[in-house]
């Protein structure tokens, strides 16, 4: 094979060790042959899992999944050209929700730049400002310093990853022919083996990030809070790390008399916290009486922006002094806030729980019309789907799902109605779900992949909760599904479309030939989608079906494809429903 093979095959087998020791240990690998070094590398390391996805715009979102559940980075590895192109859409999620990810594309040697040579384009710096760092390895070199810039490059990528604020980075690498690993090493070979071996042997360099907040901070938002008589905790989507604060916010929840609002994703919504938390704010704070009486005159944000429209109303209708923490982000796009706190939310909220307050300061009728108007919305939602029966509604299929789910479960929401869904029909309880969500730029694709990831990771059961044409836009996410060793649930909402455009003010002020183009109404078959890949199916039009296969779904250990059919305007009308009916006690209670 000659030298050149040789050189290479070390030099991948140090690329792939050192990010080993930098802390890698799952790799999604896509098929190509530029990039056989590394695959292969990656194969013969005993600490690295490897798991095969035919699709990079999956594998990418798989491997983003793997990394929402374990909180460390996993490595993507492709070939050259259009395939590093197509990790792009699950690195700007991963940019935007700041999850850590490690890219490692293949690349031509640079004779076969800008010719026309085949599988070839410009990939060093193809992400642009999406990634936190990136490195061009070049081509393989043999000397000590060389190498070992080798291993600081990859040491680098994986620590950049990791934070202090989270995201993806971007190795590239390029290889010469012959690509294939070699069988006898060539004598010139030798040496540089045992340079690899001597430098792997060594300790990775470390990272160390200071996330101190001074306490002066801490004070002062803790004052804060304590001047207020209507504080806030507002509680919008969050790593599932966040959950481990719930005692925390409990604490301090109840030593400051705040309450404390949570969205489903926030990690609060289900489990310990659940008996201080408040659910239904987004619809109260979404009718007008609602946003009038019962606005706080304090808030502190934990974490992200929420989903909730009606949050995002109240703050654009008044401004209320806020606090945001948040571990990176600036998570403020109604430009208001008076103060971020980048630092630890959980760390945060400790100092905050460990304050002094004076609860006689709190106005005591807005926690107890909180809490009525609460038990209002909740009761008037159990209302509206008691009315429907056994019919199978949009607004019926959360319930049904987080209520099937044991303890532990994993819960993930799919974008546009099935997260508003579930924040909107499904009131806080005391078991614990790990809710995920793809909030970084809210988008529909990688959905399935995604779960798939999750559920590679996690060890209990994993629901995945999508729309259907979020589902169609992601069908390749089956394979890497169909490899689940525990039961994960793909519940698929076909109500012919992407109905939230319904709720939009295109569907009332546009033309109705218009609309079409918005809701992608559509006649796929689901089931011959499942088969595909070999996934179980089942279909339900009753909730006493949903919850047979349900019940079902979790005693199989492999994937489910669960098709749950509403009627196509349930998701509108339901909601409208609720609205109507949570207005009307509003303005009973003012009469």
């Amino acid at each position: 094979m000659g030298p050149v093979a040789d050189l290479q095959s070390e030099w991948a087998r140090l690329v792939i060790g050192s990010f080993v020791q930098a802390g890698v240990r799952d790799a999604v690998i896509s098929p190509g042959s530029r990039s056989t070094p590394f695959v292969v590398a990656a194969l013969e390391h005993d600490g690295l899992r490897c798991v095969r996805a035919l699709d990079e715009r999956s594998g990418a979102h798989y491997a983003l999944g793997q990394a929402r559940a374990t909180g460390r980075p996993s490595l993507v590895l492709c070939t050259s050209g259009s395939a590093p192109a197509n990790y792009f859409p699950a690195i700007v999620e991963a940019n935007e929700a700041g999850v850590p990810l490690v890219v490692l594309s293949a690349d031509r040697p640079p004779e076969f730049l800008s010719c026309g040579a085949n599988q070839t384009t410009d990939q060093p710096g193809m992400y642009g400002s999406h990634v936190r760092f990136f490195a061009n390895l070049g081509e393989p070199r043999g000397d000590l310093p060389s190498l070992r810039a080798v291993k600081r490059f990859a040491t680098q990528v994986v620590a950049t990853a990791q934070g202090p604020r989270p995201g993806p980075t971007h190795l590239n690498a390029q290889a010469r022919k012959p690509l294939e690993p070699v069988t006898s090493m060539e004598p010139s070979a030798v040496e540089v083996h045992a340079r690899v071996d001597a430098i792997l042997g060594q300790p990775s360099t470390r990272l160390h990030h200071a996330a101190f907040v001074d306490p002066s901070i801490a004070e002062q938002v803790a004052q804060a809070i304590d001047a207020a008589m209507r504080p806030v905790i507002l509680c919008g989507p969050a790593d599932v790390r966040q959950g481990a604060a719930s005692d925390t916010v409990v604490r301090l929840a109840e030593r400051s008399g705040a309450l404390v609002v949570a969205e489903a994703a926030s990690q609060f919504r289900f489990g310990r916290a659940a008996r201080v938390v408040l659910g239904a704010f987004d619809t109260i704070w979404s009718a007008d009486a609602g946003r009038a009486e019962l606005a706080p005159d304090f808030v502190l944000q934990l974490g992200t922006n929420p989903v909730s429209k009606g949050w995002e109303r109240l703050s654009i209708d008044r401004r209320i002094p806020r606090v945001i923490v948040h571990p990176w982000a600036w998570a403020d796009p109604s430009s208001s806030a008076e103060t971020i706190v980048h630092g630890d939310i959980g760390d945060f909220v400790e100092q905050l729980a460990d304050r002094e307050y004076d609860v006689r300061r709190r106005d005591a009728d807005f926690k107890t019309r909180f809490q009525a108007a609460e038990k209002v919305v909740w009761e008037t939602a159990s209302a509206i789907l008691e009315t429907a029966g056994d019919a199978l509604t949009e607004a019926a299929v959360s319930p049904a799902v987080a209520d099937a789910l044991p303890e532990g479960s994993a819960l993930v929401l799919g974008n546009s109605l099935p997260i508003r869904n579930v924040d909107g029909w499904v009131p806080p309880g005391d078991k614990r779900l790990r809710v995920f969500a793809q909030r970084g730029v809210s988008g529909i694709d990688g959905l399935v992949s995604s779960a798939a990831g999750v559920a590679s990771k996690e060890r209990n059961a994993t629901a995945l909760l999508v729309g259907d044409v979020s589902f169609l836009h992601d069908v390749n996410g089956l394979e890497l599904a169909s490899h689940a060793s525990k039961p994960l649930i793909i519940v698929v909402i076909n109500n012919g479309g992407g109905r939230i455009f319904e709720q939009l003010p295109i569907a009332r002020k546009g033309k109705e030939t218009w609309l079409q183009y918005f809701t992608t109404p559509h006649q796929a078959n689901l089931a011959g989608a499942a088969s595909i890949y070999g996934c179980r199916f089942c279909r339900a039009t009753t909730v006493t079906e949903l919850n047979s296969a349900l019940e079902a779904a979790l005693g199989y250990a492999g994937c489910t494809v669960v098709e749950a059919i509403v009627p196509a305007r349930s998701a509108l009308e339901q909601g409208e429903l609720l609205a109507t009916g949570v207005t009307r006690t509003f303005r009973r209670g003012a009469s």
